[in-house]
């Protein structure tokens, strides 16, 4: 089982909340990012464990279209919390994925 709930955080303040969408298949351990819904332009993507170690890391998202689908497969980590971060030019989205 795979769940997903998330905040944000960024570098400079602002009152606006960006909209994002993140898909998860629960039964493959898959998270799908749908860069179309995102309101900005992303940087990079990375995946952190509990103890805010990088698993995974792409730094080549920003040479993507806009409306990719982006693929992140936690199958191969071990049950547990994970962070998914997207990072813009500007803020860093943050969503916690637990994989049980």
């Amino acid at each position: 089982m795979l769940s997903v709930s998330g905040n944000e955080t960024s570098k400079q303040s602002t009152s606006d909340k960006q909209d994002w969408s993140i898909y998860s298949d629960r039964e493959n351990n898959i998270v799908y990012v749908d860069f179309e819904k995102i309101n900005v332009n992303l940087s990079g993507l990375v995946v952190r464990d509990n103890d805010n170690k990088v698993l995974f890391k792409d730094d080549m998202v920003w040479q993507l279209p806009v409306n990719t689908i982006y693929e992140v497969d936690l199958s191969k980590y071990p049950k547990g919390e994970y962070t998914l971060e997207l990072k813009t030019f500007t803020a860093v989205l943050r969503k916690m994925v637990m994989v049980n």
